[in-house]
């Protein structure tokens, strides 16, 4: 099964620049996914676990501590793993969005029910909306992830 991919911030021409990088060298390649790597770990992920502490309400330390950088040509996070945390046997995977949106949207009604397909999950009522919280890091993280792109450019002679 694929994995959804989320973004939070609209960068104009990103899919040129991510076109661009599928020609580099694999050694370009690789320092652009550690520099991505780096900045996600400095910007990105300590707000989104912040976040998650502060407002996920009792799912947010389960949540918190899944949250970490990926290796990707773009600073990314990855939030939850597979494994059982919570009473009941969910992981932070199974509680991620319904514990930000409840009932609303598409994250609990059908997926996550005490009481059959149709039901609304009692444990997520209305969600503690804890995601829009995750905002201070963009303008950082866009800067130096913006630097670490022009310093592989001008070092790899690309693009």
């Amino acid at each position: 099964m694929a994995t959804a991919k989320a973004f939070d911030t609209y960068v104009d021409g990103l899919n040129d620049i991510l076109r661009a990088f599928r020609k580099l060298p694999k050694e370009a390649s690789a320092e652009m996914r550690v520099a991505s790597q780096a900045v996600a770990d400095k910007h990105m992920a300590p707000a989104w676990r912040n976040a998650a502490l502060r407002y996920a309400g009792p799912w947010g330390e389960g949540i918190a501590g899944s949250v970490r950088a990926k290796k990707d040509r773009v600073p990314a996070v990855s939030i939850g793993y597979k494994k059982k945390i919570f009473s009941g046997g969910a992981s932070s995977i199974t509680v991620r969005y319904p514990s930000d949106m409840g009932n609303r949207g598409k994250a609990g009604p059908y997926r996550y029910t005490d009481d059959g397909p149709e039901g609304t999950p009692l444990a997520f009522g209305e969600g503690t909306n804890w995601m829009v919280n995750v905002k201070n890091y963009k303008p950082a993280a866009m800067q130096e992830w913006a630097k670490a792109v022009d310093r592989i450019v001008m070092k790899w002679g690309i693009l």
